[in-house]
């Protein structure tokens, strides 16, 4: 309930300040004297914006302050913002310069105002004649249904909407898949490409460095057998006398050999040279045999070796940055198949989990359907007792084709209000006092479950009037035993049965005009009420049944 309400400099209100009651709470009082403009201080604390032209003219700062006590509901919300509190009392104030710089505040800290309007949507409904609120706006008609759940619908409701998670997260997953695979798609057949142009050449370590050796042999051929030729012919022709010279030293050394080891190594390589020079010789003899110009196998390796040059400077600058290469497009080639597989799996999973999501919406669906037909014959009661005979209304299902944390159903208010019209949604009522009693008898049946602890209904009689206005004013009081109720209200049978009485005049003090706010007592009480029936010449006989009105009991 709304508690204290205090408004500074808003219009022609200087200074207001009310303590508020539970129950039902009049605000009376002539045309212009104010009372709407209580109603704007109050919509200033729900998050709505206001003009700064709104100011009072002498004044630079508009203020509004609001102690209002809440429900459980509320303080999940606060817990969700991070505004967590033990306490059952919130203090909101709104702050508008002339300048045109609007704060919001919350228990003294400050708060974005659509936080703020998040947070009041949970304590306040404001009811106007066109005010478009929760009932009239048909994406809010599934939720109010689903208020009247039973255990077992909610717990329906909670496994529809983790189904909904689990489906979006999986097809999250899929899209991802389809992102990369189509990224990959787009280079499939260049590396597909690399991969078996370097397959193909089957490339060995060192392979590079073997073949430039062999090349430099091969282009060297003519010039290595010559040279080889030669040194050999030079040993074959000296090989008598270098013998010849051989043994003579090592005769020589022999006969000194006793005399020192020295001497006995120098033998030891005298005959080391002798078969190393013998080698030599061999090996040049192999050597030339092997040696030979042979122009197909140089062509060959010219050919390997511009291959292995030609991938060098594609895929890397030694054949094991090639390789390494090869196996970095192979584990990318495989990838692509492995999401294809993984892909299969996750569409597989999103269809189960669609199956799971449906089955429990149809039974959701069955149970809203049920209350939506209880729902239909309370609405009809409640209208036929404020006086609107021959109403048609309907709680209209259709399906949704997507996935939707509601399940399947899309609901709408459908009403028709005279006998043989259509039916027409509920937002599309033209007639003041039909959208007032309408509003009422919904209020009726949903205020005891949507848990807003205020409803605001600003002039709910507009266009009604005698027997109709006297069962709207015993609604507004069978409401109220239920949720704190403020209405603005022109009708002495609603105000009488109020339980606190607010009269608000306007004043002219120096100059200036004032809205004055009174609460009255009983014998003011009888005084307003006298002056509503009957204006300015109040008779005993209306005062009398002024006092018939407020001891009348509903």
């Amino acid at each position: 309930m709304l508690k204290e309400l205090r408004i500074e400099n808003l219009a022609i209100i200087k200074f207001l300040n009310l303590e508020l009651e539970n129950g039902l709470v009049a605000l009376t009082g002539e045309t212009g004297a104010g009372k709407s403009i209580i109603l704007d201080g109050i919509n200033l604390l729900i998050g709505d914006r206001v003009s700064p032209e709104m100011i009072r003219t002498e004044a630079d700062l508009l203020m509004a302050e609001g102690v209002f006590e809440i429900s459980e509901d509320t303080k999940k919300r606060l817990k969700e913002l991070d505004m967590e509190t033990e306490e059952s009392e919130i203090i909101v104030r709104r702050e508008i310069s002339k300048k045109g710089r609007s704060k919001a505040f919350l228990n003294g800290r400050r708060i974005p105002l659509n936080e703020l309007k998040n947070i009041m949507g949970t304590v306040v409904d404001l009811v106007g004649q066109h005010s478009h609120q929760m009932l009239l706006n048909k994406k809010y008609h599934c939720e109010l249904i689903d208020k009247f759940l039973d255990t077992e619908g909610m717990k329906l409701k909670e496994n529809i909407i983790n189904l909904k998670e689990e489906y979006d997260g999986i097809d999250n997953k899929i899209k991802e898949i389809k992102e990369i695979k189509r990224n990959a798609l787009e280079k499939k057949d260049l590396y597909t490409f690399q991969y078996n142009e370097i397959k193909e050449a089957d490339l060995k370590l060192e392979e590079d460095d073997k073949l430039e050796i062999e090349y430099k042999k091969l282009f060297n051929a003519g010039k290595i057998r010559e040279k080889l030729k030669n040194s050999l012919m030079v040993l074959e022709e000296n090989e008598q006398n270098a013998l010849a010279m051989i043994s003579i030293a090592k005769s020589n050394l022999e006969n000194i050999a006793r005399y020192g080891d020295e001497f006995e190594n120098m033998i030891a390589k005298l005959d080391t040279g002798y078969y190393e020079v013998k080698e030599v010789v061999y090996s040049i003899e192999n050597s030339m045999m092997d040696t030979n110009v042979d122009e197909y196998r140089l062509n060959q390796v010219i050919d390997r070796l511009d291959k292995i040059n030609n991938l060098k400077k594609k895929y890397g600058i030694t054949i094991v940055e090639i390789l390494r290469y090869t196996v970095e497009i192979k584990l990318k080639l495989d990838k692509l198949e492995n999401e294809e597989f993984e892909e299969g799996i996750l569409k597989k999973q999103k269809d189960e989990t669609y199956e799971k999501y449906l089955e429990k919406s149809k039974k959701l669906s069955q149970k809203r359907r049920k209350i939506s037909k209880q729902i239909e014959y309370n609405l009809i009661e409640e209208l036929n007792d404020l006086n609107m005979k021959g109403i048609k209304f309907e709680i209209i299902f259709k399906e949704r084709e997507k996935i939707n944390k509601n399940g399947i159903d899309i609901l709408e208010f459908m009403i028709a209000t005279n006998i043989g019209e259509e039916l027409k949604p509920l937002s599309k009522i033209v007639s003041g006092g039909e959208v007032s009693r309408i509003m009422l008898a919904l209020k009726a049946i949903f205020s005891r479950v949507d848990n807003i602890p205020i409803l605001i209904f600003d002039e709910i009689d507009t266009g009604v009037g005698g027997e109709t206005v006297r069962k709207v004013a015993e609604k507004l009081k069978a409401i109220s035993k239920d949720v704190q109720i403020i209405c603005i209200t022109h009708s002495p049978n609603i105000a009488s049965k109020a339980n606190q009485h607010f009269y608000i005049e306007k004043k002219v003090k120096e100059g200036k005009t004032e809205t004055n706010v009174v609460s009255l007592n009983y014998e003011e009480k009888v005084k307003e009420i006298s002056r509503m029936m009957a204006g300015k010449k109040v008779s005993d006989l209306v005062e009398k049944h002024a006092i018939e009105l407020l001891n009348e009991e509903v």
